[in-house]
């Protein structure tokens, strides 16, 4: 019963967000969803051990725009493939 996945954006399931280390680098981290604030932002537990003493037992309240399903960054501009023009006669 424990084992039972729960679909993406609802409590227990896992989801990716875009962070920054010390360094500036942009990395991925993974969480789990543990509740939904009525602010707009969620609690989540992070699965990392990067933020060794910077969050309580790795959990971290953020903005639910920031989390998303997969660990590849989903594209937040629509490309339309440019028309080729017709030559003029």
């Amino acid at each position: 019963m424990l084992r039972t996945p729960t679909p993406f954006p609802f409590s227990g399931s896992t989801c990716y967000f875009d962070d920054q280390n010390d360094d500036g680098q942009d990395v991925v981290e993974k969480a789990r969803i543990q509740r939904y604030n009525g602010d707009g932002t969620a609690l989540i537990s992070i699965e990392s051990c990067r933020f060794p003493g910077e969050v309580a037992s790795g959990n971290r309240t953020i903005d639910l725009d920031r989390l998303r399903e997969t660990e590849q960054p989903v594209s937040r501009s629509v490309v339309t493939p440019a028309r080729r023009r017709r030559a003029r006669r």
